[in-house]
């Protein structure tokens, strides 16, 4: 087994995939399979137990390994892994004067995919109280209009156009009127219901963040790095739009020569947001230890 970075493909014995793995070590990653482990879960147990053969694929980076299991996932839908593996769940989001609805597929007016497709019918509801939303139960808006008695004048259209923009990532109102409604709950000593209402503010942001940066990171241009293979080679990564479109292994004497830059962003999808995501995050993890 080799020491390099790669993918590992587990078979049963019907030769069908049932697990995509990858590591930055393949040798040491692949024997923790076939050694005693108390640590293994039952899941992984079984997995082991219906391993008749593997196959392995070497490539340059733990990047590429990254993005190289994601694409097989997404190909082979293996029974044993369960990231990446649910990309037709992803959930679109339309916004209209007669409610926030869900979907499986894309239309000309959703927004999305939305990766965190658990979470969308939880930030729903919450976003249609803080903008009292005609679609909220009667006694429930009773209440809400007393935290938040100024939402009356704002237009509908206003509130719609301020839903929206919270899903795009590109402004975080709710927020701010979220916090209006914890002070004043506090205020009128509801310690109960503004710790409620703050663990919901937390769950707002959490989602807000992780969209504003996804949208940040797929708008822009270009952006060109690289990862050590030795001591004098590096390999060179130029990406445009959240999707890497050149690659050059060099050495350290040789300089990375970029082509042209798409000239529009790429159209996210079920299929594409995973490869995004996974690049987003391994930049920001090696720019922080860089």
């Amino acid at each position: 087994m080799p020491t390099t970075p790669g993918i590992y493909l587990m078979k049963d014995q019907y030769d069908t995939i049932i697990y995509v793995g990858k590591a930055k070590n393949l040798k040491q990653r692949v024997r923790t399979y076939f050694q005693k482990n108390n640590q293994h879960s039952k899941k992984v147990l079984r997995m082991i137990f219906n391993i008749h053969d593997f196959e392995i694929i070497q490539v340059d980076t733990e990047l590429d390994a990254l993005l190289l299991e994601c694409q097989l996932i997404q190909k082979y839908h293996p029974l044993y892994n369960h990231q990446m593996n649910h990309t037709l769940q992803y959930s679109y989001v339309t916004i209209s004067a007669s409610g926030i609805e869900l979907s499986n597929s894309m239309s000309d007016y959703s927004l999305g995919p939305f990766r965190q497709y658990k979470k969308i019918p939880v930030v729903s509801q919450i976003l249609s109280e803080i903008y009292q939303m005609p679609w909220v139960n009667h006694i429930t808006m009773h209440t809400l209009v007393k935290q938040l008695p100024e939402m009356h004048d704002i237009p509908m259209t206003q509130r719609l156009e301020e839903i929206t923009t919270f899903f795009q990532g590109s402004e975080p109102f709710a927020l701010d009127w979220m916090t209006k409604r914890i002070v004043r709950l506090s205020e009128q000593l509801h310690f109960e219901l503004a710790q409620t209402l703050m663990e919901q503010l937390e769950l707002l942001q959490s989602f807000f963040s992780q969209t504003q940066e996804l949208y940040h990171f797929s708008q822009q241009e270009e952006l060109i790095f690289s990862l050590p293979l030795t001591a004098t080679m590096k390999k060179y990564y130029q990406v445009s739009f959240g999707q890497i479109i050149h690659t050059s292994v060099l050495s350290s004497n040789e300089c990375f020569q970029p082509i042209p830059p798409q000239s529009t962003p790429l159209l996210l999808t079920k299929t594409t947001i995973d490869p995004v995501v996974i690049l987003m995050y391994y930049m920001k993890k090696t720019s922080k230890k860089g």
